[in-house]
């Protein structure tokens, strides 16, 4: 099955054929997906698990839900949307009535109608305000910048955008800000690349030194990493024995709290690593199926390439 099925102006999800695969979507299963974006994982699940698989498909942003709601309405009482944090699916479940289900999906990545629309704040390649919000739960990067000092607006652009020499860039943020000449974000791209000017025979092959300062602000708004963190602690409550977990991750920071939150369920015991055998009582709560992350494939790529980026790890839940 091609992603170019389910892909849609608003959105185009990322290795849907191999969603499908480590979900091991069948008839009549039950599934979550966290993250609904645009609707094309979702609409892939419900058609490889009819007639009867059921999909409880949550999104932050309401535009997703709106977008996913009008999209998916034909298939009726087999799907339930909500608007929450994937990080709190254990609570909708509740909520819904469901029991733990065989498989969960959480797709880490910006939607690409998050991208595009300028009025989000998400790109500085296209001019909007400083928001950057993926729901109302979250606050704006303005009202950030207005509330945070220089001590940890630099910890955020070290920590989650890995930038050298934060501190003098958080000071001519924060300054700019306070000028008043810091209102949009054409305004903190220029400030950027003002102070982190790329050499001209660099240009044409390293990002643009904004992303990575983008990147850092998002992050810190939404929670991103924070929510991830909760997420995947709180698989052995969203999967039942023999159900699945697959989350897709699009840069080093997420996916190395997948990688190791995986390893961790599969493995918790807290023993010095000298001792014989376990003494500190810990029970694994499954397997990590994928021992390298998935990668989308060179069709995929040229086609969506977003998708490069993307990477999928799986875990199956064993409860002895």
């Amino acid at each position: 099955m091609s992603e170019d099925t389910y892909s849609t102006q608003y959105h185009a999800p990322v290795l849907v054929d191999e969603v499908l695969q480590w979900l091991d979507v069948g008839e009549g299963k039950r599934f979550v997906d966290a993250t609904v974006g645009g609707g094309g994982h979702t609409e892939a699940i419900l058609e490889a698990s009819a007639p009867n698989g059921q999909v409880l498909a949550l999104d932050r942003d309401p535009e997703a839900i709106q977008e996913a709601s009008e999209r998916l309405d034909g298939f009726g009482k087999r799907l339930t949307l909500v608007r929450a944090n994937y990080a709190d699916t254990p609570e909708v479940l509740q909520e819904v009535g469901w029991e733990p289900v065989d498989g969960w999906l959480i797709d880490a990545g910006v939607s690409s109608h998050q991208f595009n629309e300028a009025s989000r704040g998400f790109s500085f390649r296209h001019g909007g305000p400083l928001d950057m919000r993926m729901g109302p739960d979250a606050m704006t990067v303005a009202d950030f910048l207005d509330t945070t000092d220089e001590k940890e607006l630099a910890r955020v652009l070290k920590d989650y955008g890995e930038l050298s020499r934060s501190r003098s860039l958080a000071r001519a943020i924060l300054e700019a800000r306070k000028q008043g000449v810091l209102e949009t974000t054409d305004d903190l791209a220029t400030l950027v690349e003002e102070r982190r000017p790329r050499p001209p025979w660099k240009k044409a092959h390293t990002i643009h030194p904004a992303t990575l300062v983008f990147q850092a602000l998002r992050i810190a708004v939404n929670r991103e990493l924070e929510h991830l963190e909760a997420a995947v602690h709180a698989v052995p409550d969203v999967v039942r024995s023999g159900g699945r977990a697959v989350f897709i991750s699009f840069h080093s920071l997420e996916d190395r709290i997948v990688k190791h939150g995986f390893r961790f369920l599969a493995d918790p015991c807290q023993c010095p690593p000298d001792l014989p055998r376990c003494g500190c009582g810990a029970v694994s709560a499954g397997a990590v199926l994928t021992s390298k992350p998935v990668m989308a494939t060179t069709e995929e790529v040229e086609t969506n390439p977003r998708s490069r980026s993307a990477k999928l790890r799986a875990f199956e839940v064993r409860r002895s």
